[in-house]
Protein backbone atom coordinates (compact mmCIF):
# COMPACT_ATOMS: atom_id res chain seq x y z
CA UNK A 1 0.00 0.00 0.00
CA UNK A 2 2.67 2.38 0.51
CA UNK A 3 3.81 2.16 -2.77
CA UNK A 4 0.62 2.98 -4.00
CA UNK A 5 0.66 6.31 -1.88
CA UNK A 6 3.84 7.25 -2.78
CA UNK A 7 3.08 7.13 -6.41
CA UNK A 8 -0.51 8.46 -6.76
CA UNK A 9 -0.92 10.24 -3.44
CA UNK A 10 0.44 13.92 -2.95
CA UNK A 11 -0.05 16.23 0.05
CA UNK A 12 -2.94 18.18 -2.04
CA UNK A 13 -5.05 15.31 -1.57
CA UNK A 14 -6.45 12.69 0.56
CA UNK A 15 -5.97 9.21 0.24
CA UNK A 16 -7.37 6.54 2.23
CA UNK A 17 -6.48 2.71 0.82
CA UNK A 18 -7.98 -0.40 2.82
CA UNK A 19 -7.19 -4.21 1.84
CA UNK A 20 -8.87 -7.29 3.88
CA UNK A 21 -11.88 -9.20 4.68
CA UNK A 22 -15.03 -6.65 4.32
CA UNK A 23 -15.90 -8.37 7.96
CA UNK A 24 -12.61 -9.53 9.60
CA UNK A 25 -9.55 -7.65 9.67
CA UNK A 26 -7.60 -5.90 7.09
CA UNK A 27 -4.82 -2.88 6.66
CA UNK A 28 -5.72 0.04 6.00
CA UNK A 29 -3.71 3.66 5.13
CA UNK A 30 -4.19 7.08 5.49
CA UNK A 31 -1.99 9.92 3.75
CA UNK A 32 -1.99 13.14 2.38
CA UNK A 33 -2.06 16.68 3.94
CA UNK A 34 -0.45 16.80 7.34
CA UNK A 35 -3.17 18.48 8.97
CA UNK A 36 -5.99 16.50 7.84
CA UNK A 37 -3.73 13.09 8.70
CA UNK A 38 -3.07 14.03 12.31
CA UNK A 39 -6.99 15.53 12.94
CA UNK A 40 -8.40 12.51 11.13
CA UNK A 41 -5.56 9.20 11.96
CA UNK A 42 -6.41 8.50 15.01
CA UNK A 43 -10.23 8.77 14.61
CA UNK A 44 -10.08 6.32 11.81
CA UNK A 45 -7.61 3.78 13.96
CA UNK A 46 -10.34 3.74 16.45
CA UNK A 47 -13.09 3.85 14.09
CA UNK A 48 -11.25 0.26 12.24
CA UNK A 49 -9.94 -0.73 15.68
CA UNK A 50 -6.19 -0.66 14.83
CA UNK A 51 -3.44 1.68 13.60
CA UNK A 52 -2.19 0.14 10.27
CA UNK A 53 -3.73 -3.30 10.34
CA UNK A 54 -7.03 -3.23 11.46
CA UNK A 55 -10.08 -5.10 12.84
CA UNK A 56 -13.32 -3.85 12.28
CA UNK A 57 -12.65 -3.57 8.79
CA UNK A 58 -17.15 -3.68 8.29
CA UNK A 59 -16.49 -0.33 9.70
CA UNK A 60 -15.33 0.99 6.83
CA UNK A 61 -18.40 2.48 5.59
CA UNK A 62 -17.81 4.67 8.93
CA UNK A 63 -14.43 5.66 7.99
CA UNK A 64 -15.30 6.62 5.22
CA UNK A 65 -17.85 9.39 6.16
CA UNK A 66 -15.52 10.72 9.19
CA UNK A 67 -12.91 11.24 6.07
CA UNK A 68 -16.28 12.93 3.74
CA UNK A 69 -17.50 15.50 6.62
CA UNK A 70 -14.02 16.39 7.09
CA UNK A 71 -13.64 17.30 3.38
CA UNK A 72 -17.25 18.86 3.25
CA UNK A 73 -16.06 20.92 6.27
CA UNK A 74 -12.60 22.02 4.46
CA UNK A 75 -14.24 22.89 1.39
CA UNK A 76 -16.81 25.21 2.84
CA UNK A 77 -14.14 27.38 4.67
CA UNK A 78 -12.80 27.71 0.94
Amino acid sequence: MNIITNETGSEEMLLFLTVGDEKGAGLASLAGQPAAVETLGPRVAEVLKGKGEATKMSQREEAQALLQDYISMQNAKE
